[in-house]
């Protein structure tokens, strides 16, 4: 038989007879600290609803910021104010944190906060950090995660300046983020006695080298002024440009 608070699983509302109702996915034991998983969930307190969609960062480049924070939102889901107490960081470095929770009047009924962590990586390869958030008198532990790669410093060059309608020209990307994404940013000036037309940012994903290769072949006579901008680590490339005459 189940004792009260034990293992609990899956998003769902149970009362037990020495606990409030409960929403829950982890596995709680006598309404304990624990740490959480990584993947997009849920766990509580009593009253208080923690969630958040991931606890990874993307692949970031050294001294840059992550282009996504991770963002854990509390909600007080009771008709009485909740405490919330302290926010504490093992690597406040290279994960700091900011919250919109007041840790001195605590969480109203009904109302929610958040605490966002960001990674900007000053060492290479894997890091880590644990956040811990104390509220309605439990801490729960956040692992993050972040991979930082090398300096990002892309650059573009182009094969070819001008040419007919439908020539292909070739913009090689290297430096970039390996594994990352790269956007492809077009800015189009027509020909004269041509109508103006607007191109969409494409995202491409970096080889394992940090590089790619896109060929395009635009008919519509005019300049194109191409830039590159590496997501991961928000720098851009120089701008190059092409005519089709």
């Amino acid at each position: 038989m189940r004792t009260d608070c034990e293992n609990v699983s899956r998003i769902v509302f149970v009362k037990f007879i020495n606990c409030a109702w409960v929403l829950a996915t982890l596995c709680l034991a006598g309404c304990s600290s624990s740490t959480t998983s990584p993947s997009p969930t849920a766990t509580t307190a009593s009253n208080l609803i923690m969630t958040w969609p991931t606890l990874a960062f993307p692949a970031t480049g050294l001294g840059s910021t992550a282009r996504t924070p991770v963002v854990i939102t509390l909600f007080n889901n009771g008709s009485t104010a909740l405490p919330v107490t302290s926010v504490t960081d093992t690597n406040p470095s290279e994960f700091p944190w900011a919250t919109t929770c007041d840790l001195a009047a605590g969480l109203a009924p009904k109302s929610g906060c958040t605490v966002t962590a960001q990674f900007t990586p000053a060492d290479a390869g894997a890091r880590t950090a644990t956040l811990n958030i104390s509220a309605n008198s439990t801490t729960q532990s956040f692992a993050l995660t972040g991979t930082a790669v090398g300096p990002v410093n892309p650059q573009l060059s182009i094969d070819v300046t001008s040419g007919p309608p439908s020539t292909v020209f070739t913009l090689t990307v290297v430096g970039g983020t390996p594994g990352g994404q790269l956007t492809l940013n077009t800015a189009y000036t027509p020909a004269q006695g041509n109508p103006d037309a607007s191109f969409p940012a494409t995202d491409f994903i970096a080889d394992a080298n940090g590089g790619v290769i896109i060929a395009t072949t635009p008919d519509a006579p005019g300049t194109y002024d191409n830039w590159i901008v590496d997501e991961s680590s928000g720098r851009s490339t120089s701008h190059v440009t092409h005519a089709v005459q």
